[in-house]
C-alpha cells in the first residue's frame, strides 16, 4: 500500500499556501469551515488517513460532480476540501498578532488566567483537522481546546507564553489536578 499520494494530486503541506476561514454557502444558514487558496474557497469535506482512500474519494468527487478538490496534509492524515464557487467569506482565521516585549510592561500581561470555573462552560469541540472531539471550554462565546495539564503555575505560564509567541491565544485555569492550558479553536464547533 503506498504511503504517499501520487504526484498528480496537489497536496498543500505548507500552512502558508492556504488560509483557514469560514464561508457562507447559498443554501446554508450557518458558516462552514473552509480554506482559501489563490482567492478560491474550498469547504471542508472529510479527513482520511490512507492515501489510497484519498485518491478514491478525489476520483469519485471529480467524476460524479466535476468538483475541484484540494488536499491539505495534517497530523491525522489528509483533509479534503471541495471548491465552492458561489461561497462568500464569513470570517478569515488570522493569527493573533504577537506582542513584542517592548509593547508590554510585562510578558505576564499576555496571559489570561481564569480565576473561577464559573467563568467558562466545559464542552466537547469538533475541529476540521481531527476525527475525534476535543475536551474544551466555551469562554465568552469562544471555544478553547485543552492542550495540557501541568503541575504548577510557572509551567503553565511558560507554555502559554511560548504558544502566544507563535500567534496562539491561550487561557489558563486551575483545578485540583493542576493548571490547564487551553488554546483558542476559531474553527471549532461545540458538540
Amino acid at each position: 500500500m503506498p504511503t504517499t499520494l501520487p504526484a498528480s494530486y496537489r497536496v498543500l503541506r505548507d500552512r502558508k499556501a492556504y488560509h483557514r476561514c469560514h464561508i457562507l454557502l447559498m443554501d446554508e444558514e450557518n458558516p462552514t469551515a473552509a480554506i482559501e487558496v489563490d482567492g478560491n474557497y474550498y469547504s471542508f469535506f472529510r479527513v482520511v488517513n490512507e492515501p489510497d482512500r484519498v485518491a478514491q474519494l478525489i476520483d469519485r468527487l471529480t467524476r460524479k460532480s466535476n468538483a475541484q478538490v484540494m488536499v491539505t496534509e495534517i497530523p491525522k492524515g489528509y483533509a479534503l476540501w471541495v471548491h465552492e464557487p458561489d461561497a462568500r467569506l464569513h470570517s478569515l482565521r488570522r493569527k493573533t498578532p504577537v506582542l513584542s516585549s517592548k509593547s508590554l510592561a510585562s510578558p505576564e500581561q499576555a496571559l489570561e488566567m481564569l480565576t473561577s470555573d464559573r467563568e467558562y462552560l466545559p464542552c466537547q469541540i469538533q475541529v476540521p483537522d481531527l476525527d475525534k472531539p476535543l475536551t474544551g471550554i466555551n469562554y465568552y462565546g469562544k471555544l478553547y481546546s485543552l492542550l495540557r495539564i501541568v503541575r504548577d503555575e510557572k509551567q503553565a505560564r511558560e507554555l502559554s507564553q511560548r504558544l502566544h509567541k507563535k500567534g496562539n491565544r491561550c487561557l489558563i485555569s486551575s483545578s485540583a489536578y493542576g493548571y490547564s492550558v487551553w488554546v483558542l479553536e476559531p474553527d471549532g464547533k461545540a458538540i
